[in-house]
């Protein structure tokens, strides 16, 4: 190396300034994880956001942007995150329009009474909003689809799910 690079006062100032490269991916999750904690719903904004987003649209972990009621962009297709950071303040803002899924427990739900050599076993019915809820936000229990003669299926994934929401099968989650 030459002599004159060893005596220029700034060499080792430039080395000391630089980062460690962001993993921009990771701000994104999380970015995108704060704006699903305040749950899910339509946030209906007064002033339209840029592109004129009229509205937000938080479904299960989908977060949509819509324009007259057109869906024009999601979360996930945006790249800058200051419009992220953006959105995440507008739904700061916006929160009372949404709401976090628990199943309400205070008021009278469908349920089924079932007894086995096991004893007797309670299954609370799910409407199909419920069980996709629960299915998404992984909270309340493992999904069963229940059959006319007692006997129940642990759903497994997200096909059996839909088939037994679309053929108006009844899905239950234990009571006790």
């Amino acid at each position: 190396m030459p002599e004159y690079f060893d005596n220029r006062k700034g060499r080792n100032t430039f080395v000391e300034k630089m980062k460690e490269k962001k993993n921009f991916k990771n701000i994104t999750l999380q970015i995108k994880e704060e704006c699903l904690s305040f749950g899910y719903g339509t946030i209906k904004m007064n002033n339209p956001l840029w592109n004129d987003v009229d509205s937000i649209k938080i479904d299960y972990d989908v977060i949509s942007l819509f324009k007259d009621g057109v869906k024009i962009l999601t979360f996930d297709d945006i790249h800058s995150i200051n419009r992220q950071i953006q959105i995440y303040e507008i739904i700061f803002e916006y929160q009372d329009q949404l709401r976090y899924y628990q199943l309400d427990w205070s008021n009278y739900f469908k349920a089924l009474a079932v007894e086995d050599e096991n004893g007797k076993f309670i299954w609370r019915i799910l409407t199909s909003d419920e069980a996709r809820h629960i299915w998404y936000n992984g909270q309340g229990g493992e999904l069963c689809e229940l059959y006319d003669d007692g006997s129940e299926g642990v759903i497994e994934d997200e096909e059996r799910l839909n088939r037994c929401i679309n053929e108006g099968c009844d899905i239950g989650i234990s009571v006790n």
